[in-house]
């Protein structure tokens, strides 16, 4: 599918759209520039094209925000789009007097056209123009700090949305529901008496899944502010760490407890495997159990295990008048059970068994090595501990020489050392599966997520038992299983190779600093080539990284769409301007530029020497909400706006 934007139109709006109209043509140039300077409305143009086109809801208060001054009643803006050769025109109803938006859509050259209230396109890209997508043509600045960020979901989101994963997830919702319908449509049935008791098996049901809702919330929402306050306090150590190093006599100190807690870790490190190897091996517990181990390999011999039993078997069965399988035992099958008993001993299996029983026999082990492990191992923490406290010392003492900085450094740790706590054992309250961590804890399904989903499950099966629809939701079940499984894979094949393509685009330009996505998760995880992963990026570098993302994403999609951009380059330096101005046009069917004159510089000017197929435009406030549009590259590199 072709989607191309042939123009926009504004009527009473704020800043320069008071009376507004941009006709790009039937048949768009590829490249359009258009030159505005700040404050005549290029990003509330960019917030009604995204409004209109994916038909959602505003609120009244944005929408009165939008009026032009306190005489105009109505507004108006229309987005006009060419789908595959057929026009469509996307229009937006405003009234200020009540807040009220109502979308129109007018089709042309169809049969039966005409204005129809709604967003009536073709139905595949009713559905894919969500605001999850819409935001990645007609692009949000503010979208290339999600993208990037790791705590954030816009990276994955973005390939989702625009493959059409997301579909998948409504199939599963879907099944949900028909298992619903199915529930209820059996209870329906049922006689008055067994209604009372599914509509009980129902409530019952409903509480616990409300319940496991809230602490699925309570879990998300304690968790990131974990991350957030972790990342702060490091930040604060690091802080810490660098001033009192400013200090030449305490330098010294800290690069030698830096050095003992390097040791310590490795040895802590190295003592911890060898205690879990060691409590693997039931020997080296203890003493007394290394004896009853080779007590019961002695009894084994003793006794002569399995052989006795399983010949004892065959013996029993001889004597008996019909065999297991119900025939007649005669003098000629009691010979042949009891000749070709030997064939019959599995001595595959006894083999295993007498292997086995010679280990234990001969069990040899220092029972004494897990205590010396576990005694090394307290006095390495012991050691650990030592060090934080000579490390606390060093910062009291500089606190006491009158360090407010320190000082104030200090307790903004500890607080968050208190949150940290705070935050972790709510965690372990909501998420532990240890049962006796539980019993301690005196949790019940109310307040632990895994015996919420116990008693979830258990009331799952007891209603769905009751309205005779266990197999149906099984079924059900299988269904929704494959579908995640197929999503999942879908959604790692796509990460991979858009991954591999916007690292392409990085190569390119990047020259100095080489940066490349590592991973894509929620967010992009970057790393510098041949250094390891980088933990922040500048403005400039996280905008050049979301444009080869973007252009990566949307280059292969099944979809052509329009990319609509504003200030594309603002936060770029001049050779980094140059590189994605090369770079990001060739990848799409059609772009739209919102440039300021200060952008012309290196970006604006990698499309001068383009023949054709580019179009400029420069828009000058005149005053009252007008404006003046002139076209022609001549106007667009003589044009001087005063922008802040």
């Amino acid at each position: 599918m072709d989607v191309r934007l042939t123009g926009w139109k504004a009527t009473n709006l704020r800043g320069g759209l008071r009376d507004v109209e941009i006709d790009l043509g039937d048949d768009p140039c590829r490249w359009t520039l258009i030159q505005m300077p700040n404050g005549t409305g290029k990003t509330t143009t960019m917030e009604l094209l995204r409004a209109t086109l994916n038909g959602g809801e505003l609120a009244a208060k944005t929408v009165r925000e939008l009026r032009a001054d306190d005489h105009v009643e109505k507004g108006f803006f229309e987005a006009r789009l060419l789908v595959d050769d057929k026009s469509y025109r996307l229009q937006l109803e405003l009234d200020f007097r009540d807040g009220s938006a109502t979308n129109w859509t007018v089709q042309e050259r169809e049969r039966g056209g005409g204005r129809e209230e709604g967003r009536n396109l073709p139905l595949d890209l009713q559905t894919l123009l969500k605001p999850t997508l819409t935001e990645l043509f007609v692009f949000n600045g503010e979208l290339a700090t999600d993208i990037i960020d790791l705590s954030k979901s816009a990276a994955a989101q973005a390939i989702r949305a625009l493959y059409g994963l997301d579909t998948l997830d409504a199939l599963s919702q879907r099944v949900d529901t028909l298992v619903e319908l199915e529930q209820r449509r059996a209870a329906a049935i049922t006689s008055a008496k067994e209604r009372k008791g599914i509509t009980q098996l129902q409530n019952a049901f409903d509480e616990v899944r409300r319940a496991s809702e809230r602490l699925d919330q309570q879990q998300r929402a304690a968790s990131a502010r974990l991350i957030e306050v972790e990342r702060e306090r490091t930040r604060l150590l690091e802080e810490i760490q660098a001033r009192m190093s400013e200090d030449a006599g305490i330098r010294a100190q800290i690069q030698a407890l830096d050095e003992r807690q390097q040791e310590v870790d490795a040895n802590t490190g190295d003592l911890s495997v060898q205690a879990l190897e060691a409590l693997r091996r039931p020997a080296y517990v203890h003493p007394t159990l290394l004896a009853r181990l080779q007590n019961l390999g002695g009894k084994l011999y003793e006794l002569k295990l399995p052989e006795t039993i399983s010949r004892e078997f065959f013996n029993e069965l001889a004597d008996q008048d019909r065999c297991v399988c119900g025939t007649l035992i005669g003098e000629d099958e009691r010979h042949q059970i009891l000749s070709g008993a030997k064939r019959y001993l599995a001595q595959d299996q006894i083999s295993v068994i007498n292997q086995m029983k010679l280990a234990l026999r001969e069990s040899q082990a220092d029972p004494d090595e897990l205590a010396t492990t576990v005694t090394s191992l307290q006095s390495q923490l012991d050691e650990r501990r030592r060090i934080k406290a000579e490390r606390d010392r060093l910062a009291s003492e500089k606190i006491a020489e009158g360090d407010e900085i320190l000082k104030k450094l200090n307790e903004d740790v500890a607080t968050l050392t208190a949150e940290v706590t705070t935050l972790s054992n709510t965690l372990e309250r909501l998420t532990t599966k240890d049962p006796s961590r539980q019993r301690a804890l005196r949790l019940t399904w109310e307040s632990n997520q895994p015996l919420c989903e116990v008693e979830l499950k258990t009331r799952e099966t007891r209603l769905q038992t009751a309205t005779r629809t266990r197999t149906f939701a099984l079924q059900g079940e299988k269904l929704k299983a494959i579908v995640t499984a197929t999503s999942r894979r879908a959604l790692d094949i796509l990460r991979e190779r858009v991954r591999t393509s916007t690292n392409d685009k990085l190569a390119q330009i990047f020259s100095t600093e080489k940066i490349e996505v590592a991973k894509i998760g929620g967010g992009l995880e970057l790393r510098t080539v041949g250094l390891g992963a980088k933990g922040g990026a500048s403005e400039g570098q996280k905008l050049a990284i979301a444009y080869a993302f973007l252009t990566s994403l949307l280059a292969d999609a099944p979809y052509r769409l329009p990319f609509i951009v504003d200030s594309p380059a603002v936060s770029l330096d001049t050779a980094n301007r140059r590189q994605v101005g090369d770079l990001i046009p060739d990848f799409f069917n059609q772009m739209i530029m919102f440039v300021i004159s200060s952008e012309r510089e290196g970006f604006a000017e990698a499309f001068y020497d383009r023949p054709s197929d580019v179009r400029y435009l420069t828009v000058t406030p005149m005053g009252g909400g007008t404006v003046d549009i002139a076209e022609g590259l001549d106007a667009f590199k003589a044009f001087h706006g005063r922008e802040s």
